[in-house]
């Protein structure tokens, strides 16, 4: 069952009927509301390049159906791969819903999760939903298609974010769901993502 999951996860096109679906759909499903006081609480210190990916990230969304992610962003703007650099500009985003009507459309995880990360977050919350044991680092690893490192660091990453916890009492994998919340997500269309090339060249994700 887990590698139905993870392939339908990976796919990286789609057609315009299917992507027309899901972007009616989705809203109703993964909207994040804004709170004024949760933007209020605690700001991320951004670097005059964490800043530049913001401003691309809100000169894009919404174009072409675009929900363009960090990583992409980091990529696009010549930024070398940094997850320490990407958390804090995804804590800024999670911290920032007013910044763009993406954000609060589509969620924060949406915006600042790699896709690896994703169907990390996907697999375990799945599970859990199903009262099944969570996955072992092994059979996520094979599913994704990483490493036993790289698995590793996405688990460490889906923790930072509070999306995932530490707890002993869940298997050998130690982390369980953080929040009761993705668990009302709907089983089949959380941590969504599509890669695409639009006709600009431009790389982007839609969900």
């Amino acid at each position: 069952m887990i590698d139905s999951v993870f392939h339908a996860g990976r796919s990286r096109t789609i057609a315009g009927l299917a992507l027309a679906i899901c972007f009616t759909f989705l809203p109703a499903t993964s909207q994040t509301a804004f709170d004024t006081q949760t933007a209020a609480k605690s700001d991320t210190e951004l670097s005059t390049q964490e800043k530049k990916v913001i401003e691309y990230l809100q000169s894009v969304w919404g174009k072409d159906n675009s929900v363009t992610s960090v990583d992409q962003a980091m990529t696009i703007l010549g930024l070398r791969p940094s997850d320490e650099t990407r958390l804090r500009i995804g804590q800024y985003i999670k911290q920032h819903p007013e910044l763009h009507v993406v954000i609060r459309r589509w969620g924060w995880e949406t915006l600042v999760l790699t896709p690896d990360e994703k169907l990390i977050a996907r697999a375990i919350i799945n599970a859990a939903r199903e009262q099944q044991p969570a996955p072992t680092l092994k059979a996520i690893a094979k599913a994704v298609g990483i490493s036993r490192n790289d698995a590793e660091r996405g688990l460490a990453m889906l923790e930072r974010y509070q999306i995932l916890k530490r707890d002993d009492a869940a298997g050998a994998l130690g982390y369980a769901v953080a929040a009761p919340r993705y668990l009302n997500w709907h089983p089949r269309l959380d941590f969504v993502f599509h890669r695409i090339t639009v006709s600009s060249g431009r790389n982007t994700s839609v969900n």
